[in-house]
């Protein structure tokens, strides 16, 4: 009889464990894990958590990070859940049940979306994987800041090594070219052949032959026989700044060399084959202008 007694005992005990509790906001609420000895959320505390929400009369997954294994950071005083929020500990899980029209006024807001109904139930399922309280998140923040100055000053001298590198290996290329003339923007152009025709404006659409190299003579890019022209308007962007400088000095007919600064090329990112901080040099034949 005690044993009975017992178990009857414990199958009670084992029900309102598993039944829905509501929160004074009316979330209904369910935990299935706790821990006596983890750290509380506690009002200005984020936490970091997998969720996923369903909408339960189409049982339609609104968004779950358990599947992407991207989990949310959120925090403690999130409008619809915050009451439910605050009696988890890190390390439970749990479940929520709310009202759509809650969710999305509170949380959201924004209007239900299509496919949901007011009155509609979403069910949060979640598991709390870290609680950062406010000092916890100052700490974060100033050693992603830390982290952050400490790249941009690698950044910084490698930058200064590869613009010397470059000033260096720009001026060795200029003494071996004697005729260039240098526009205020820094610019360096050659003309190589004159031509008789149509000067180019911004706004114009041309047609162009051409070859890209970087100072140690690697070809990076050109127009090449039996393959089309280059075609594009000048002036709108389409090009780095030193092109859409540069061919407004030509005409029909013009082949010009162009020596162009980083900076009006492809400046401390570089591109595909062209090293950050690189001058660039370009032959470019004007075959049309429209």
């Amino acid at each position: 009889m005690r044993k009975m007694l017992a178990g009857m005992a414990a199958l009670v005990i084992l029900g309102a464990c598993n039944k829905n509790e509501k929160t004074e906001g009316g979330v209904e609420y369910k935990i299935f894990k706790t821990s006596d000895t983890a750290q509380v959320v506690n009002k200005g505390d984020m936490l970091m958590m997998h969720v996923k929400a369903v909408v339960l009369e189409k049982d339609t997954v609104l968004f779950d990070t358990y599947s992407n294994n991207r989990p949310f950071t959120l925090p403690s005083d999130e409008p619809t859940l915050k009451d439910a929020f605050a009696k988890l500990k890190r390390g439970d899980s749990a479940e929520f049940i709310v009202i759509a029209d809650t969710f999305y006024a509170k949380s959201i807001q924004q209007p239900l979306p299509s496919g949901i109904k007011p009155g509609d139930k979403i069910r949060f399922t979640v598991s709390v994987m870290d609680v950062y309280s406010a000092a916890d998140i100052q700490k974060l923040q100033e050693e992603k800041m830390k982290e952050q100055t400490e790249m941009m000053k690698m950044q910084e001298e490698k930058g200064k090594g590869l613009i010397e590198k470059d000033s260096v290996s720009t001026q060795k290329f200029l003494k071996s070219m004697a005729g260039y003339k240098t526009t205020a923007s820094g610019l360096m152009y050659k003309v190589i052949k004159a031509g008789n025709g149509k000067m180019v404006k911004s706004g114009n659409k041309v047609t162009v032959k051409y070859k890209g190299t970087l100072l140690d003579g690697t070809v990076f890019d050109e127009t090449k026989p039996g393959q089309p022209d280059f075609t594009f308007n000048v002036g709108t962007g389409k090009v780095i700044p030193g092109w859409d400088e540069g061919l407004q000095l030509m005409k029909v007919g013009d082949s010009f060399k162009f020596v162009i600064p980083w900076k009006l090329a492809y400046g401390s990112n570089g591109g595909g084959p062209i090293p950050p901080f690189s001058t660039l040099i370009f032959d470019v034949e004007m075959l049309k202008v429209e």
